[in-house]
C-alpha cells in the first residue's frame, strides 16, 4: 500500500545508512526501518591470532564482513601480520576488507554454498580455518567436511536476536540483508503474501522461502548497494 505520497513502502530489517535512504527518497520509495540483530564484536584473540596463520591448515574463510570487522579490532589491539595462504570469501564488501590487510583473495562468491564448492575444487586444500559467528549456518562446513576437507571454526563475533512485532499491513516490499535477520523478523511477524521480498544472496533468500511463499528478488551482487539499487528496478518496472 502506498505511503500519503503515493510512494511504494518498503521495510528493512537493518537501519540503513544516511546515503542509502537518500538514494531510495530520491526514487520515490519509503522506508520504513529496524533492526532484528545486534552484532558483537567478541573473540579470544590469543586462538583469533593462531587461526589466522595456523600452520596445519592451507586456507582462511570469511563468510562474513563482520567477521573481517572483528580482524580489524584485532589488529588494533595486536597487531596481525598474515603469513601467505589461500583466502576464501562472501560478499564484496568483505573481499575488500581482507585486501586490505594486504592478502590475496583467491576467490570470492555471493553465498556460502557457492564458496565451498569453489575450495573442494581446490585439491591443495585438505584443511581450512573458518571465521565466522555464532549463528553461522552448517552449510559451508557440512559441505567441505563431506568432500573430506577439515574444517576448524573460530566463532570471532556474536550474533543476538532481537525479536520485536512491527505493523506489516500496509508494506509493498520488504529487504533481508542476513539468514539470521530473517529468523528474528519471523518469530514474531508475517507478511503480506503478495509482496516481493528483497534478498542480499541466495542462503537469505532461501531463509526467506523456509518462511513464506512470497517472491523472492535476488540482488544482482551481494552487497547493500545492489539491493537498493534492485529495489528501485523493481518498482520502477512495476508502479503501483
Amino acid at each position: 500500500m502506498p505511503d500519503q505520497e503515493g510512494r511504494p513502502l518498503v521495510f528493512s530489517a537493518r537501519t540503513l545508512d544516511e546515503e542509502k535512504l537518500q538514494k531510495l527518497e530520491e526514487n520515490g520509495i519509503a522506508l520504513e526501518q529496524d533492526d532484528f540483530i545486534e552484532v558483537k564484536y567478541i573473540f579470544d584473540e590469543s586462538s583469533f591470532l593462531h587461526r589466522l596463520n595456523n600452520p596445519m591448515t592451507q586456507a582462511r574463510v570469511f563468510t562474513s564482513k563482520n567477521a573481517l570487522f572483528s580482524m580489524q579490532r584485532l589488529a588494533g589491539s595486536r597487531g596481525i601480520n598474515l603469513e601467505l595462504k589461500k583466502n576464501f570469501v562472501v560478499g564484496i564488501r568483505a573481499t575488500e576488507m581482507l585486501k586490505d590487510f594486504g592478502a590475496k583473495v583467491d576467490a570470492s562468491a555471493g553465498n556460502a554454498i557457492s564458496l565451498a564448492q569453489i575450495i573442494a575444487r581446490n585439491r591443495d586444500v585438505k584443511s581450512v580455518d573458518y571465521f565466522c559467528g555464532n549463528k553461522a549456518l552448517d552449510d559451508l562446513p557440512e559441505y567441505l567436511e563431506s568432500k573430506g576437507i577439515t574444517v576448524n571454526k573460530e566463532i570471532v563475533y556474536h550474533t543476538d536476536l532481537k525479536h520485536k512485532e512491527v505493523f506489516t499491513g500496509s508494506l509493498d516490499g520488504a529487504i533481508f540483508l542476513s539468514p539470521t535477520a530473517v529468523f528474528s523478523f519471523f518469530k514474531k511477524n508475517s507478511l503480506p503474501p503478495n509482496i516481493p521480498i528483497f534478498v542480499i544472496g541466495a542462503t537469505t533468500g532461501e531463509a526467506v522461502r523456509s518462511r513464506c511463499r512470497n517472491k523472492r528478488v535476488l540482488a544482482d551482487e551481494p552487497s547493500l548497494e545492489s539491493v537498493i539499487d534492485k529495489v528501485i528496478e523493481y518498482f520502477k518496472a512495476n508502479p503501483l
